[in-house]
């Protein structure tokens, strides 16, 4: 009896699985225009179908697609509520945990939630996102979802200055002038001031003005 009861389960996964797959070699096709005309909207339609079956993959793609809006107007909410989920089963991309986790900082769409923020933050700046890597210093730097630590702040945001954040070099320059997380370097402070200044950043602009005045 319980050899048949355990074949039966096996038959079942097996036609779950046959039914999902189908329904995202559909949804690939009709994404990607392959024997028929690309259509957004039926992709969506038949991903989300997917991941309602439980599948990460198809979750992670339907959540990408409502977040930026493909096949339908954007959707931040649902959007994030299918990246979770998928993330939740391991299917991720440092651009799916910055959203996540930035959503969480803001309260944007969902509850804010600082530690939730700082743990989905976290594995995206370690795998180098730039946003990620900035949002997870100011976290640090405000003492948001933990222990206040500036030279944790100081580092994230070194690591994205140095892929080009204005945003980042500007708080790098404010932490140098000020000694802040660091020895004071007013010098080291007016270099990242001016390349913020030089990417459009007003107030880093204003900061190196008075730094030299």
């Amino acid at each position: 009896l319980w050899f048949a009861l355990a074949g039966t389960c096996w038959a079942q996964i097996k036609e779950v699985d046959t039914v999902t797959r189908r329904l995202k070699t559909e949804a690939y096709r009709a994404y990607y225009g392959k024997g028929q005309p690309v259509n957004y909207a039926r992709a969506l339609e038949l991903y989300r179908m997917a991941a309602e079956r439980g599948d990460a993959e198809a979750q992670f793609v339907t959540g990408g697609m409502l977040y930026q809006g493909q096949g339908t107007d954007p959707d931040k909410r649902g959007g994030f509520k299918w990246l979770l989920k998928a993330a939740e089963q391991g299917k991720i991309s440092p651009e799916s945990l910055t959203i996540i986790g930035a959503m969480y900082l803001r309260g944007s769409a969902v509850p804010q939630n600082f530690l939730e923020a700082k743990k989905w933050l976290s594995k995206a700046a370690e795998q180098g996102n730039m946003a990620a890597q900035n949002d997870l210093a100011y976290l640090y730097y405000n003492g948001l979802g933990g222990e206040r630590d500036y030279a944790k702040a100081l580092e994230l945001y070194l690591k994205a200055a140095l892929q080009g954040d204005a945003m980042a070099q500007a708080n790098a320059g404010l932490m140098y002038a000020t000694g802040t997380g660091t020895d004071m370097d007013k010098a080291r402070g007016y270099a990242w001031y001016s390349l913020a200044a030089s990417r459009g950043n007003t107030s880093a602009a204003i900061n190196r003005n008075n730094l030299m005045g």
